[in-house]
């Protein structure tokens, strides 16, 4: 994943968040409704939060995504240029 940018897949958290990085860590996301933070990498390399929300589907390249301040909004995130993660 973010093969544009210097990352060590060893690490598993970003700012205090468990990074989801398997399917089913997704899978189990979505089904019980837990909030996802979006994290993306700016131009330095420095993680910063895109959004807040609930996962409603995901595949082998995206995942989508509700918006936490308003449920009818949706985005779909690429799997290979943004993070997944769950307060712990």
């Amino acid at each position: 994943m973010l093969n544009n940018y210097p990352y060590d897949r060893g690490v598993s958290m970003i700012y205090g968040t468990k990074l989801l990085d398997t399917d089913s860590e997704l899978f189990a996301a979505a089904l019980s409704k837990t909030p996802v933070f979006v994290w993306s990498l700016d131009q330095l390399g420095v993680y910063y939060q895109v959004t807040t929300g609930i996962i409603v589907k995901y595949t082998p390249d995206h995942v989508q995504v509700y918006n936490e301040n308003n449920t009818t909004i949706s985005t779909w995130y690429s799997r290979e240029t943004s993070e997944f993660s769950i307060a712990f």
